[in-house]
């Protein structure tokens, strides 16, 4: 029986939980598969929801799929068997026991009651993990405006001089997550204490029945009133375990309606259901809009109106207006990122919906504004999956004026980019997309802002590439430098969503009174300025090669040793205890008072065979029946609150660390975020995931064990009290049992980092959600879902290990009591025989031990999800820096602004012999400024770092009013510095919140007034909400130039003493860039001002 329970266990537990996971697999799946074939700018969902969704709650679907279906038919299945044997012994008996099944059957109804709990509980867990992830991708602009504050951190407000708590952002919607938690926790508890009662009561009722019919006769031997309340001691127990179970799968059932929900929300065409496309490659590209129309949710106005115009196959079409005209969304319209709302959009003369979307999309070239690459190597950047031979990507990287310092690189095209390999600047990362885009020699080509970061030289080379690449094609440009569209064949002029004007570029420059021509001789105007001033820079700096660019690199090396590695941090349970002593000595009190109660249980065994002998049974029986209920009372008491109160102790604790995590996360150097086990991606997703896992650590499983361990040792004594020798057995068994459960802790630990090394599928997932729109118009979804079900298929690995190892502990934890209950009965049999003990105690010893048994049993399943939970605890200790000191003095210093830099040497922390800047020099008085000019790639980013302090220089200073940086707390230095960077950052939230972002006190009017100041307050009263309009993840319900509009403003309103503008108007119109140059001239009066420009007339003012 040992061996036969042994291999059973083993392959129960085994084969259900590799099939949660494959079953988990597939869920995954098939939830990214329906992320990338969805209108991705219509989701409401941020990027760390749909992680969240995609991790935690694909990980309650496996708990309630997995060991928890076995265990709930093993618990059924060993109700029907001890009910049948039962009836078999005592059929009387065995009715009144039956009816137990019926009752349980009834509580399972209980769960439910929990189900819109369960649910709310999950929203806002993603919720949470949408700020946590929003803030760690964006650490720096969180830190350069010091929004760590509102991000997560605690504000102090009184009423009547008593101090209150006012929770926000990140640490409220923690906060609010514990009613519904508790809810939960209320209804399990009362289940779980309901069902330890039934079970008490039926079995006091089995047994008075079993006693009396014993005395009447009718049950002809003890032995049998033992096996039939034994029997249903099993059957009431294995009924009464069902509730865990139910609650398991009941939470899978709310997390898997979520799941399903995201994935089949899918806007867009269902390909099983809808008749076959046609293939657009044999169309003639003649395209037309006629009279299309499209709003944005979040806006009152449509971002177009009644839009038509064509464009014959080979022709070249440029789109200009001011920023928010519409022109990005006809982009997006064309590559059916959107889908018009009315209207319609031909080609050929048949609605582009007919069409195969994805063909269509592999035969259009796509370069957006703000460009976006992925983690791997430059030449996985421009394949991405596409079958082009190493000859193509360099012939395309030539075009694009991106093999130069390619090349240059030690790896060159095999150079791997993101947190494990080269930063790239702005321009460099858009010369690698346009590559991207003409590698496939598309057939229409889309260009928005192409050549908006880069150099003006870049430019005007790229731009003559372009020319030469959009020969033959049919191509349509996006653009507010209209210099960049003289060689198209029409221009179209748009304005709120309408065609204002359309003609040749010729036509519209001479045509009187137009806006075409209005801006295009304001722009003619600063172009000049700008020559006159590089035909300076050129005469000064003749001697460089014109093809020299230099390459700013920061290459992370696996063979350096840099800061930024997970701290090697051990006990996170004995941290935890650490940090919050009182609430877990609460816990541990209720899982004491709990075991008293299985203690006392246990005891009446003492009286039970008692009342067989003589027949003055009654009174006996009685008060055993009577002492019984109430002990089943009073553990239905401590039960029913001890689940509630270690949920609400263990959520409050684990909002603490993960805040703390968040808190510390916010407040590390930049270089932490510079290899890839602490990549920004990285932090985000562990931040997100091993919480809810870390949570068994503290939470009521803990009082389970503790109600196990000392229950144990209780009935142990109560064993060696009975039986000597029994008690021997129990201690071994007990001992053996702790030494199996340690040493898999070990074990699973490491196999938990295995996995955890291996699995990246959530650092991949996190890159598709937030950059899904790209991948959809490169038309590239099926090479990312390959790449991540290979990431799965990987994972298989470590993961089947660490289940194994999970299936021989809990086999072998079963399957060694029945050897130690086989070895404790046959000595207590062997001492009845030699005369040493009584049948008497032999039948109260084999129960005892029983009660042992069944202990350890209910106390493995806690056990093992506390060892899964010390295993994460500890990464997410890994994620607080020990050494990081709470930066107390938040008082602005009284600085005048100037800044200086003496003797600057700077090497990236990842590549300290490599040297980005040498000897640096510079100083700016106050109200002065300073423009930093070169080609992409040339080092301004380092300034800008430097001066943000998001890294210290290797050697020299850095100085604020010859103060060294190093003197000024960051939040004092970054409180008088104000950065504005290339490509803008938004965050959830509406415009007024993003302003205010790490300002204290702002009013409503002074916010109004850095809008005003930033050209923004026009649009912003357009829409509907005004300054209170959500502006969705990353601000994706506005324009670029909208986003950069609300970053200045966000700027200016801080007031701060020196600014730093890194291509600050690069995204905006002529006309709004006109206006922002001039109110920027303006508000940097009396205070510093750092620039860092590729184009020399936004510096003419300099100085």
């Amino acid at each position: 029986i040992f061996l036969f329970a042994l291999v059973v266990e083993y392959v129960q537990n085994y084969l259900f939980t590799w099939a949660s996971e494959q079953i988990g697999n597939e869920c995954r799946r098939r939830f990214i598969g329906s992320i990338l074939s969805r209108d991705s700018l219509q989701s409401e969902k941020s990027t760390g929801e749909l992680s969240n969704q995609l991790s935690s709650h694909i990980d309650r679907m496996k708990e309630g799929l997995g060991e928890k279906v076995g265990e709930f038919v093993r618990c059924l299945s060993t109700f029907i068997t001890c009910c049948t044997i039962s009836f078999i012994i005592d059929w009387q008996t065995a009715l009144i026991l039956f009816w137990s099944g019926p009752v349980y059957l009834l509580t399972s109804l209980i769960p439910k009651l929990s189900a819109n709990a369960a649910k709310q509980s999950l929203r806002i867990s993603e919720e949470a993990a949408g700020i946590s992830e929003e803030s760690i991708l964006n650490v720096k602009t969180v830190v350069s405006c010091n929004g760590q504050k509102q991000m997560i951190e605690v504000s102090i407000v009184h009423y009547f001089f008593i101090p209150l708590i006012a929770l926000q952002k990140y640490s409220s919607i923690l906060q609010s997550g514990l009613s519904p938690s508790l809810r939960i926790a209320i209804v399990e508890g009362f289940l779980d204490a309901l069902s330890n009662f039934l079970y008490v009561l039926f079995h006091c009722i089995g047994l008075w029945w079993a006693t009396v019919s014993y005395h009447n006769g009718r049950i002809p031997n003890a032995g049998d009133v033992f096996a039939v309340t034994f029997l249903a001691l099993s059957s009431a127990s294995s009924f009464s375990q069902l509730g865990p179970h139910l609650f398991a799968v009941m939470k899978a059932r709310a997390a898997a309606a979520i799941v399903y929900e995201t994935i089949e929300e899918v806007r867009g065409e269902d390909h099983s259901t809808m008749r076959p496309k046609a293939d657009p490659s044999s169309a003639d590209l003649h395209i037309e809009f006629r009279d299309v129309s499209y709003s944005f949710p979040s806006r009152s106005q449509p971002a177009l109106r009644n839009l038509s115009f064509s464009i014959q196959a080979g022709q070249s079409l440029g789109l200009v207006g001011k920023s928010g005209c519409g022109k990005s969304t006809t982009l997006k319209l064309l590559t059916r990122v959107l889908e018009e709302q009315s209207g319609s959009i031909l080609l050929d003369g048949f609605p582009l919906s007919d069409y195969d979307k994805r063909k269509w999309r592999e035969m259009t070239g796509v370069v957006s504004q703000e460009p976006c690459l992925f983690t791997g190597s430059i030449r996985e950047n421009i394949c991405l999956g596409r079958p082009f031979t190493d000859q193509e990507v360099e012939e395309a990287a030539r075009i694009a004026h991106a093999h130069h310092f390619i090349d240059a690189l030690d790896e060159g095209y095999s150079s791997l980019l993101g947190a494990s390999g080269v930063s790239l600047s702005g321009g460099q990362k858009q010369r690698i997309a346009i590559a991207r885009a003409i590698v496939s020699r598309p057939r229409l080509l889309l260009l928005d802002e192409a050549t908006s970061a880069l150099d003006s030289k870049s430019e005007r080379i790229v731009q003559k590439a372009l020319d030469s690449a959009s020969q033959g094609r049919s191509t349509i440009v996006v653009a507010h430098r209209l210099s960049t569209i003289k060689s198209v064949d029409r221009v179209m002029v748009m304005q709120d969503g309408e065609v204002v004007e359309s003609g040749e570029y010729s036509e519209l420059r001479v045509k009187q009174g137009g806006l075409f021509s209005r801006m295009a001789t304001e722009q003619e105007m600063e172009r000049r300025q700008s020559k006159e001033e590089e035909k300076r820079e050129e005469s000064e700096g003749s001697s460089e090669d014109d093809d020299t660019e230099t390459v700013e690199i920061e290459r992370r090396e696996s063979g350096e040793v840099v800061e930024g590695e997970f701290p090697s941090t051990k006990g996170g349970f004995l941290a935890i205890i650490g940090r919050n002593k009182g609430q877990t000595a609460v816990i541990f009190l209720l899982g004491i008072m709990k075991a008293l109660a299985s203690i006392l249980l246990s005891a009446r065994f003492f009286f039970i065979f008692g009342s067989l002998e003589g027949d003055d049974y009654t009174p006996l029986l009685f008060w055993l029946t009577v002492g019984t209920i109430a002990i089943g009372l009073y553990n239905f008491f401590f039960q029913f609150i001890s689940k509630p109160i270690c949920q609400y102790l263990g959520e409050t604790m684990m909002n603490d660390v993960r805040v703390e995590c968040l808190r510390s996360l916010l407040g590390r150097p930049m270089a932490y975020f510079d290899r890839q086990s602490t990549s920004p991606s990285a932090c985000a997703v562990l931040l997100s995931q091993q919480p809810p896992t870390a949570l068994s650590l503290i939470d009521h499983k803990l009082s389970t064990v503790v109600d196990g361990l000392v229950a144990c040792f209780g009935v142990i004594i109560l064993t060696f009290v009975v039986c000597l020798p029994s008690g021997v057995v129990g201690v071994s068994y007990l001992v053996f049992y702790l030494i199996l459960l340690l040493s898999f802790e070990k074990i699973n630990d490491r196999a938990y980092q295995e996995v955890v090394e291996v699995d990246k599928s959530g650092e991949l997932a996190m890159e598709i959600f937030d950059n899904v729109a790209t991948i959809q118009q490169l038309a590239v979804e099926k090479y990312f879902q390959q790449k991540y079900d290979q990431i799965l298929e990987r994972r298989d690995v470590p993961l089947s290990k660490k289940i194994r190892c999970q299936s021989i502990v809990h086999s072998t934890n079963w399957s060694i009591f029945l050897l130690f209950n086989f070895i404790a009965t046959t000595i207590g049999v062997y001492f009845v025989y030699i005369g040493h003990y009584t049948t008497k105690q032999l039948f109260t010893t084999e129960s005892l031990v029983a009660d042992i048994g069944f202990a350890t049993y209910v106390m493995s399943f806690s056990f093992k999800d506390m060892v899964a939970a010390s295993s994460a605890a500890k990464l997410l200790f890994g994620l607080i820096d020990p050494s990081r000191e709470e930066e107390e003095n938040r008082r602005k210093p009284n600085s005048k602004g100037a800044l200086k830099s003496k003797r600057v040497t700077f090497a990236y922390p990842s590549q300290p012999r490599r040297n980005v800047l040498n000897d640096v020099t510079f100083s700016v008085d106050q109200g002065k400024s300073i423009a930093f000019v070169g080609p992409s790639g040339g080092g301004k980013s380092t300034i800008v770092n430097l001066l943000e302090r998001f890294y210290d220089p290797k050697s020299g200073q850095m100085l604020l009013d010859d103060l060294p940086f190093a003197s000024l707390t960051s939040f004092q230095l970054r409180s008088e510095i104000a950065l504005v960077s290339q490509e803008p950052i938004l965050f959830r939230g509406s415009i007024m919140d993003n302003v205010r972002l790490g300002t204290e006190g702002v009013s409503e009017d002074e916010v109004k007034r850095a809008c005003e100041l930033a050209n923004a307050s026009e649009f912003i009263q357009e829409f509907h909400e005004g300054y209170s309009t959500l502006v969705g993840e990353k601000g994706r319900s506005l324009s670029g130039g909208q986003k950069q509009r609300i970053a200045i403003a966000r700027a200016l309103v801080r007031n701060p003493k020196v600014i730093i503008l890194d291509e600050a108007t690069s995204a905006l119109d002529t006309q709004s860039e006109k206006v922002i140059r001039s109110a920027l001239e303006s508000s940097a009066r009396g205070r510093t001002s750092v620039m860092i420009a590729h184009r020399l007339d936004t510096i003419r003012q300099c100085g």
